[in-house]
């Protein structure tokens, strides 16, 4: 009686353990979703060493209570209620989660397009190579003109 008293006792605080680290990890990811839908990367970045090591915690209460579930007996005689708690918390983070695939999906797609308007810029704003016209004048110009005209030589060493 002792044994399945220790069981229930482990699996209750276990189930415990999780809705809190759960609950954590909720609170983490309304506010990464929060400072992702407001523009605001400083924010973001502070939230990310939490992210990871709360995941990692999560991921392992998780991987532990599914040690114990192998042991029904011991998971019937947690209380209903954390059963619940649990659930929902689960359900609220999966939800959360999605958001915030998206939510940093998007943000990464508006960096790389910001980055390349800045290359795009830059690129644009320096001057190209003088290139020889038909007349054999130099002229600064752009690609096009460089495609048509450009010289060439040859290496005749090789």
């Amino acid at each position: 009686m002792n044994a399945k008293n220790n069981a229930t006792n482990n699996a209750s605080n276990r189930v415990k353990d999780l809705i809190v680290i759960t609950g954590r990890l909720a609170d983490l990811l309304t506010r990464e979703n929060r400072a992702l839908r407001e523009h605001r990367p400083p924010d973001v970045a502070a939230l990310l060493e939490e992210k990871s090591t709360l995941s990692r915690v999560y991921e392992s209460r998780v991987r532990g209570l599914s040690e114990i579930s192998e042991k029904p007996q011991a998971m019937t005689q947690v209380n209903a209620d954390l059963h619940e708690r649990l659930r929902n918390l689960g359900e609220k983070v999966n939800g959360l989660m999605e958001d915030n695939a998206k939510l940093l999906k998007n943000a990464i797609e508006a960096n790389r397009r910001v980055v390349e308007a800045i290359a795009e810029a830059v690129k644009s704003s320096q001057p190209g190579p003088g290139t020889y016209s038909a007349d054999g004048s130099v002229e600064a110009g752009g690609n096009a003109a460089a495609s048509q005209t450009t010289s060439i030589s040859v290496n005749r060493s090789l």
